[in-house]
This record gives C-alpha cells, sequence and structure tokens, in this order.
C-alpha cells in the first residue's frame, strides 16, 4: 500500500512540476498536465520492476506477484486517479464556459437595452419638435387664411 503512496506521491509532483514550467515559460509548452504527471509515474515504475525483475525477491513471494502489488496496481490507480481529475476537470470547464457565455448573453442584452432608451428618447424628441413644427406652421398657416 505504500508503493501507491509513494506513487500519488510522484505524480503529483510531476503535475505541480509542468505547472511550475507552465508558469516559467511565455507560451504554456505543457497543455494536459494530467497526462504529462503520468510520465514518471511511467518511468518510475518501469525503473522499479526492472529492479523487482533482477534482483531476487525474498522467500515466499514471487517475481509475478511483487510485480504485480509492487508496481501494476499503484500504477493502474494512479492512471484511473489521473483520468478521473481529467475528466472533472473537462466537465467543469465546460459548465465555467456555460457561464461565461451565460453573462456575455446578458451583458449585451442589458446593453442593448440601455442603448435602445437613449434611442428611443430621441426619436420621442425629435417627433415631438415636428410635432410642434407642424403645428406651428397650421397656426400659421390658419392666420394667414384668416387674414
Amino acid at each position: 500500500m505504500s508503493n501507491a503512496f509513494f506513487y500519488v506521491f510522484i505524480y503529483f509532483l510531476g503535475y505541480y512540476g509542468s505547472n511550475v514550467l507552465n508558469m516559467l515559460t511565455v507560451r504554456p509548452l505543457i497543455t494536459n498536465r494530467f497526462v504529462a504527471a503520468l510520465v514518471p509515474v511511467y518511468g518510475f515504475a518501469f525503473t522499479h520492476a526492472y529492479m523487482i525483475v533482477n534482483k531476487a525477491p525474498p522467500p515466499g513471494i514471487t517475481t509475478e506477484s511483487a510485480i504485480l502489488f509492487s508496481v501494476v496496481t499503484p500504477l493502474v490507480l494512479v492512471t484511473v486517479g489521473a483520468i478521473y481529475f481529467m475528466w472533472r476537470s473537462k466537465d467543469k470547464q465546460d459548465e465555467d464556459l456555460t457561464e461565461v457565455a451565460q453573462s456575455n448573453i446578458d451583458q449585451q442584452a442589458a446593453e442593448a437595452r440601455t442603448a435602445e432608451i437613449p434611442e428611443q428618447e430621441a426619436q420621442a424628441s425629435e417627433k415631438s419638435e415636428l410635432s410642434d413644427t407642424k403645428q406651428s406652421s397650421q397656426d400659421s398657416n390658419r392666420n394667414k387664411t384668416q387674414n
């Protein structure tokens, strides 16, 4: 069981190491940190398996069982965990994109409403000015015809 914790520790070292590398570069070099963090885990797993195969196991333990319980099981756990975290992050990104899109739509609608109000006021004032000028011209025409 301690092997699993060690593999998880290596995974998080790789994950945060790739994050630091992306922060130090101008442009992010590693786009998928979940998969990139598995590289040191698999490298350590192959090295660990190589050491188990080349050294004699303790009496009562076969090489196959040592590899199965010390390498394969922690490797499967870490890989499944990475896939799960990647899946959850994708759902979270989709939710964030939906929220951003909705807020942009709401903001554009609010801007459109506020932009329409001055236009409507300007149109209303133009109509009132036109009606005032029409009335004054009609009044002046009536005065001329009455004279």
